[in-house]
């Protein structure tokens, strides 16, 4: 089986939520652990990507943002830098209800794609992505023109949508929930039956 690298994405004030969410708790465990659990069946390493110190501690290789200042691009850079496999999967730290079917369904339908997203009721998905390693080279020339917004960068590269719907057997309607606001804190809390 190749090795994948799963890198979680915990940079960003998370002005909306008004907390650092990956360690705030949800339920019964801090939020970060979600996603790490969620990566361990198919990955082979696991890199957090954070500018706050409090992940180190964690048990995981940890990364701070080469780029500062230019969003999620930053630190999914860093982490790819660091690296020592060619296929990776990145995702946000506050997407707790993603699940390793879903990135083997990614890894298995990304064809020869540098970068491979969900599309999910006609949304792309890019804090859920494949990134090979070779696309580091295409990202840095891409946000060399100060555009830093995902969707244009996947785009600049060799780029796959990969469609997931209600046919496939990991399908749930909250897969890519994400919690931005005490709102869908809350909602979470409801769908993990804590509330």
């Amino acid at each position: 089986m190749t090795e994948i690298t799963g890198i979680v994405i915990c940079g960003g004030k998370s002005c909306r939520f008004g907390n650092d969410k990956g360690m705030c708790m949800l339920g019964n465990k801090p939020m970060i652990h979600y996603s790490i659990d969620s990566l361990k069946p198919v990955c082979s390493e696991i890199i957090i990507s954070s500018n706050d110190p409090k992940y180190n501690d964690l048990g995981y290789k940890t990364v701070v943002d080469t780029f500062e200042g230019i969003g999620p691009i930053g630190g999914i850079i860093s982490a790819l830098e660091i690296s020592e496999t060619e296929d990776n999967i990145i995702i946000s730290c506050d997407m707790p209800f993603l699940n390793h079917e879903l990135f083997k369904y990614i890894i298995d339908n990304k064809n020869n794609a540098l970068a491979a997203s969900p599309l999910f009721n006609g949304f792309i998905e890019p804090l859920c992505s494949y990134f090979n390693k070779n696309s580091l080279i295409g990202i840095k020339q891409f946000i060399s023109s100060d555009n830093y917004k995902m969707i244009d960068i996947l785009e600049s590269i060799n780029y796959k949508k990969i469609i997931i719907d209600d046919s496939l057997p990991f399908y749930d309607a909250d897969l890519f929930h994400n919690i931005n606001t005490p709102e869908q804190y809350e909602k979470a809390l409801k769908i993990l039956n804590f509330n």
